[in-house]
């Protein structure tokens, strides 16, 4: 009978509130972070439009957020030891360990040819979600969703 109460939600910013908990302000970063190259957007020879400048970004913002985590959890230990550590909790598997389970790989806009399962793609994806989450919302929110 209300139906038309209910708000329909694009099916990128359903995933996102689903996995993450929140609203995107601006869906077009999210469905940008699930486009693979393979499925690029020509905008000229020299400029594709796909997820690899916001896996970029979402790296480097990933990369910050646990160094900063683990500059202030493990206050007496060296660089070197914080170094590892980080590069043990970010890395490519675990990266894509957690968009398995978080199913990014039914939201990946790619060719159909791909073998998504052993590949990097899903990984790349999810820091390509985390360069699109600092991108709408900034730091401070990103770093919420992150820890």
């Amino acid at each position: 009978m209300f139906q038309f109460f209910k708000k329909n939600y694009h099916p990128v910013s359903l995933f996102i509130k689903n996995v993450f908990g929140f609203i995107p302000k601006n869906i077009f970063y999210y469905e940008l972070a699930l486009t693979h190259k393979s499925a690029s957007i020509y905008h000229n020879k020299n400029y594709s439009i796909n997820n690899e400048r916001l896996e970029f970004l979402g790296d480097a913002v990933l990369n910050t957020i646990i160094g900063e985590y683990l500059f202030h959890k493990f206050i007496n230990e060296n660089e070197g030891f914080l170094t590892n550590l980080r590069s043990k909790i970010v890395n490519r598997h675990s990266l894509n360990e957690i968009a398995l389970k978080l199913q990014i790989i039914k939201m990946i806009k790619q060719q159909h040819d791909l073998d998504v399962m052993t590949s990097n793609i899903p990984g790349n994806a999810l820091e390509a979600i985390i360069g699109a989450i600092f991108v709408d919302k900034g730091y401070k929110f990103t770093k919420q969703v992150v820890l």
